[in-house]
């Protein structure tokens, strides 16, 4: 009798389940997830900023692209100027030079500014890195002496750059990046964004008589807003994740569209509490010949811009309410993820780059 009631149960569970609806269960519908990305037009030029390196050429046996400059140093001259022509035809309005308080650092801003000439569109903006300030859990940047420390760096040295004509400026407010706003498991007491960010407008204000324009910079992507504290995305103007690699063939399968929703959940959530989402950008990337055992998927390694475009309509259909729009990068040669003219690209990204963001 046992035995019955177990082969009736176990029809009865056949029977339920195959008369169910097919969308009752199993995997969901490919299509919400996995789709075209269409090309996508604006109504006005996005502001255009692209990650720039103090490149030199003791890595050039290591990058899957021969720069069309050849293996060049940064600082060596006429380089820099050759970068902002080519700049120009792409369309750049800005250079993103990294500022961790070291002499490179320093020499790199004023090579840009000597190079630049005034009749060039492209400037630059400052991405400060918190590390060289040497924060803790124990002693965070809004303590006394290292907030003093931040402040003093921006006095003594960086105020000079931010309020030349060569840096660029949003309605005439200086625009300044700071990264980590990701911070790590091990230093989450070791910024709060808020106190920071709230004292640093207060400061530079009544010092300098205008409100800088404060982009927060999260070192990574995938991650959804709702992942981090209030005060490491709402404290700043505007937000951007700067990196788009990936290890998963499920998402490097539907690539464009799940940036899309992510990109979507990002513009969204933050624009609830007036920040902007800044979309990034990669044009290509290729890290194999620099780790040849590197398990991230590449694209566009070819030279061809095809995905290039498909990422630069993702990014057009998530833009923020001030049009910016971020590349990575100009020269990180390493990684492939040059926009700079190469013996694969020539001047093809360059062209491209403009075509997709501004209306000639």
């Amino acid at each position: 009798m046992r035995q019955i009631n177990i082969l009736l149960a176990a029809v009865a569970v056949f029977v339920t389940a195959a008369s169910c609806e097919k969308t009752d269960y199993g995997a969901p519908d490919k299509d919400k997830y996995i789709y075209d990305i269409p090309q996508t037009t604006l109504g006005s030029d996005a502001i255009l900023g692209c990650y720039y390196s103090n490149y030199t050429s003791e890595v050039a046996s290591k990058i899957p692209e021969i720069p069309s400059l050849g293996f060049y140093k940064t600082l060596d001259e006429g380089v820099i100027a050759r970068h902002i022509s080519w700049a120009d035809q792409a369309g750049l309005d800005f250079f993103i030079l990294n500022w961790n308080g070291t002499s490179g650092d320093k020499s790199l801003v004023e090579a840009f500014m000597t190079a630049r000439e005034s009749e060039s569109n492209v400037r630059f903006i400052l991405c400060y890195d918190t590390k060289h300030l040497n924060v803790t859990n124990e002693s965070p940047l809004e303590s006394e002496n290292k907030y003093k420390s931040l402040i003093a760096e921006f006095v003594d040295e960086l105020s000079v750059y931010m309020l030349d004509d060569s840096y660029f400026k949003i309605d005439g407010r200086p625009v300044i990046m700071f990264t980590p706003s990701n911070l790590s498991s091990d230093a989450l007491l070791s910024i709060d964004y808020k106190k920071v960010i709230d004292g640093f407008r207060t400061d530079f204000e009544s010092f300098y008589g205008v409100d800088p324009f404060v982009i927060g910079q999260i070192t990574t992507g995938w991650v959804a807003p709702v992942n981090y504290a209030d005060h490491q995305i709402y404290s700043f103007d505007a937000v951007v994740a700067n990196a788009w690699k990936t290890r998963s063939y499920d998402v490097f399968f539907g690539f464009f569209s799940f940036l899309d929703i992510n990109w979507n959940n990002w513009k969204t959530t933050l624009e609830k509490r007036a920040v902007d989402f800044i979309p990034c950008v990669y044009p290509s990337y290729n890290d194999r010949v620099k780790d040849t055992k590197s398990y991230y998927y590449t694209f566009a390694a070819d030279g061809d811009v095809k995905d290039y475009v498909k990422f630069c309509n993702v990014a057009k259909r998530n833009i923020g309410s001030h049009n910016l729009i971020f590349i990575n990068s100009w020269n990180d040669w390493a990684y492939g993820t040059n926009l700079e003219p190469s013996d694969l690209k020539e001047t093809r990204f360059l062209d491209e780059t403009r075509k997709q963001f501004k209306k000639q």
